[in-house]
């Protein structure tokens, strides 16, 4: 697994190419991706895929809940960090 800081570089930088329409954006590990439109429902599938790839892990859809993806604090501390709940 890469490092906390590698897998928020990661995820801030993915958000951002996602979020083009947005000239000279800037997020924080708190801003509310969904509700701020830097990220929408399409991009889903290709964050899962993401934040396998990061936490060296699979995810169970079936344990996903919409907090899940708020920011990208919500993002590591639930898919990244050691000792995760499900």
């Amino acid at each position: 697994m890469r490092s906390e800081q590698e897998i928020r570089d990661s995820l801030r930088s993915w958000v951002l190419t996602k979020a083009a329409d947005r000239d000279g954006a800037t997020i924080t590990d708190q801003t509310a991706l969904f509700e701020e439109r830097y990220l929408r429902s399409v991009h889903l599938p290709e964050l899962l895929l993401l934040l396998e790839r990061l936490s060296g892990t699979p995810i169970d859809v079936e344990d996903l809940n919409p907090g899940d993806f708020r920011d990208i604090d919500s993002m590591v501390l639930r898919f990244c960090t050691t000792g995760a709940t499900p």
